[in-house]
Order: structure tokens, then C-alpha cells, then sequence
């Protein structure tokens, strides 16, 4: 006698005949497996990062400097630099002022010192103050010779600058009516070398 073989088949198509399913049942988990991954804006999360560091340099700069940016500590720096200058300049202009003065005084100390013989020592310092010159050890000179001997020659050339020397007898003029013609040392300065001579010659002074 024939024996009836049954076989057990399963509805599902894709299900090999007489064996086990090939695919195990779907899950919960798998239900949108067939659906299109999320897009990732990847330039959004670059400028997020960028951003993000930028604050944080930022926060550190601020911290260090004061500033929050880098134009706002340039600007401050340069600042900083025209005030370094400007006093850099004033202190030099100072300085400059000093010597000027100090020197003015060394020249008009030495030429009054080596005066004594000229009628009026302040005009002797006028006509030679120009000429002098003060070195780094506050020697003074006068075309490259000594106060002294300036002075001297300009006395040599200008007679009339120079007291009258010697006593009677000695061609020094002698004032016989008793009042001493007397000009301050403006107006003998105004006046032309003949009549500054002739005023030192009548036995005139010269005031201040």
C-alpha cells in the first residue's frame, strides 16, 4: 500500500518549501528599516564649532588683557604707544630746555667773569654770547679760543669798551666839572662806535 507524505507549508512565498522560514519575524526595532537615513547638516555643526572657539578665545583674551577682541587690544596698544611717545618727546623737549639754560648760564657767567676791564661787562657779553660755545664738561669758548683771551681781543679792537687805564699825567681824560656824563647800558648800546668812544673818551659811564 501507497503511504500519504504531508508536508507542512507556509503562506509566506518567500518560505522554502518543508523547512523553517528564512527570515526571522520583524520586530519592533526593524519596523522603519526600509525608511531614508536623517540628513546631517555637517557646515552647521563646522560653524557651531568656530563659534564656539571663537567665544572661548574671546573669554581668555578678555581675561588676560581686558579686551574681548583682537582690534580692541591693537587699538589700545597703539594707544598706548602715542602716549609713550608723547612723553618720550615732552621729556626730550624738557631735557633740550635744560641744557639751553644751563649753557645761557655758563656763557654769561664766564664772559661777565673775564669783564672786569670793560666799561660795561653786560655789553662785552652781548657782543660775544653768539659766538660761544659750551662743551660736554660745561667748558666755555669762544671761537675756539678761551673766554679770556675773547675778551681781550675784542677790548684790543674796541678801545672805547675798555676802562681808561693809568692815573693823571697818563693820557686817561679827566673830567674837570665835576658831574660824570652817565648813559644806561640801553642808550650806549644805541649809540654808533665813534660816539661810544667819545662818551668813554669825556670820562662818560655806563649804568644799568
Amino acid at each position: 500500500m501507497f503511504k500519504v507524505r504531508h508536508v507542512l507549508r507556509n503562506d509566506d512565498a518567500g518560505q522554502s518549501g518543508g523547512g523553517a522560514p528564512n527570515n526571522a519575524p520583524t520586530t519592533a526595532s526593524q519596523s522603519g528599516a526600509g525608511a531614508p537615513a536623517p540628513v546631517v547638516d555637517v557646515q552647521a555643526q563646522i560653524n557651531a564649532a568656530l563659534a564656539q572657539q571663537q567665544a572661548d578665545f574671546a573669554a581668555q583674551l578678555e581675561k588676560a588683557t581686558g579686551h574681548k577682541d583682537i582690534k580692541s587690544l591693537t587699538d589700545a596698544q597703539l594707544q598706548a604707544q602715542g602716549k609713550l611717545q608723547e612723553l618720550a618727546d615732552a621729556k626730550a623737549a624738557e631735557a633740550n630746555t635744560y641744557k639751553t639754560k644751563f649753557e645761557g648760564a655758563a656763557i654769561s657767567n664766564a664772559l661777565l667773569a673775564a669783564s672786569a676791564e670793560a666799561v660795561d661787562p653786560a655789553t662785552v657779553k652781548d657782543l660775544l654770547a653768539g659766538k660761544a660755545k659750551v662743551d660736554d664738561a660745561g667748558n666755555v669758548t669762544i671761537d675756539g679760543k678761551s673766554v679770556a683771551d675773547a675778551v681781550k681781543a675784542l677790548l684790543e679792537a674796541k678801545p672805547f669798551l675798555a676802562k681808561a687805564q693809568g692815573g693823571t699825567g697818563s693820557g686817561a681824560p679827566q673830567n674837570t666839572s665835576g658831574n660824570t656824563p652817565s648813559k644806561s647800558r640801553a642808550e650806549f648800546a644805541a649809540l654808533d662806535p665813534s660816539s661810544q668812544a667819545k662818551h668813554i673818551k669825556d670820562g662818560g659811564v655806563v649804568t644799568d
